[in-house]
């Protein structure tokens, strides 16, 4: 039977809209921020696309860190921010959604075969400070600072009077021309290989990247998302994810996952707490 000629018509305006459709969705999803958690979420992605084969995803390296991502993100030029900091007065807009995700033990770190394991919250600020500037087996304490603006200075200051005075004084004395640690992954990269180096970043780094690092026992309690769910361990780098409030399903989707119950369940092991603080 002959079929009619409007049937004709309606196919040629609805085909290609169907395929102009189909192949917006074909786009990778774009991921970049701090590098504190860009590992450990490309570990949950990996087993997102195990479920959802049809769906990749791009990963930009080096991380661009928080306030970079967020500003892609409002531009469109980035679809999920990983941002160690809730949005700023200046950032926070209509066109931007924000989600608490999770939070990682920030750990005050060293290389895992420097002979030290724990120390006490005023050594530490003496170390930082510049007044204790040996570790107890004689080797120089090195420590590797983040810019004076980073949201993980400002994190570290607000630890205390004493050690926002110790951050300050050691700003204020380092060698001209020295280099600061502008990521997470810049951070754990210098103290590594920086003979003595001490540093602070998230746990989730070092658990997802398998790095030779290991968190220092602070006050006798070891950093872990155990101690930092009993109120054990008090000091956390935030997680939130940041997309555009008219992102494409695809993206939606990804991030309802990661808040999913199957979701939550892999961050943990990745040194990421899902629990609220």
């Amino acid at each position: 039977m002959r079929k009619p000629r409007w049937l004709f018509f309606v196919c040629c305006i609805v085909m290609p809209l169907h395929f102009i459709g189909s192949s917006a969705w074909a786009e990778p999803i774009r991921v970049g921020g701090t590098g504190a958690f860009m590992s450990a979420i490309k570990q949950v992605s990996d087993i997102y696309r195990q479920q959802h084969p049809d769906t990749t995803f791009q990963f930009f390296h080096p991380p661009m860190g928080s306030s970079g991502a967020i500003k892609a993100v409002s531009t469109n030029k980035l679809d999920v921010a990983l941002s160690g900091r809730p949005l700023n007065k200046e950032e926070a807009s209509p066109e931007l959604h924000q989600e608490w995700l999770g939070r990682s033990p920030f750990v005050f770190v060293v290389h895992k075969d420097l002979p030290v394991s724990d120390v006490s919250l005023t050594q530490l600020i003496d170390m930082v400070a510049g007044r204790q500037k040996v570790w107890r087996d004689g080797s120089r304490i090195r420590v590797v600072l983040r810019p004076v603006a980073d949201a993980d200075t400002t994190l570290i200051k607000s630890i205390s009077p004493a050690m926002d005075e110790a951050i300050t004084t050691a700003h204020a004395n380092r060698p001209a021309g020295s280099a600061l640690a502008d990521t997470d992954t810049d951070l754990a990269d210098k103290v590594e290989k920086v003979p003595g180096g001490l540093g602070s970043v998230a746990q989730a780094i070092i658990l997802a990247e398998q790095r030779p690092l290991k968190g220092l026992i602070l006050n006798g309690v070891e950093p872990s998302v155990t101690t930092l769910d009993n109120g054990g361990y008090p000091y956390a780098k935030p997680l939130y994810t940041i997309i555009r409030a008219d992102a494409p399903p695809p993206v939606v989707a990804f991030v309802a996952f990661l808040r999913s119950p199957e979701g939550r369940s892999l961050l943990p092991k990745l040194g990421i707490s899902v629990q609220n603080p």
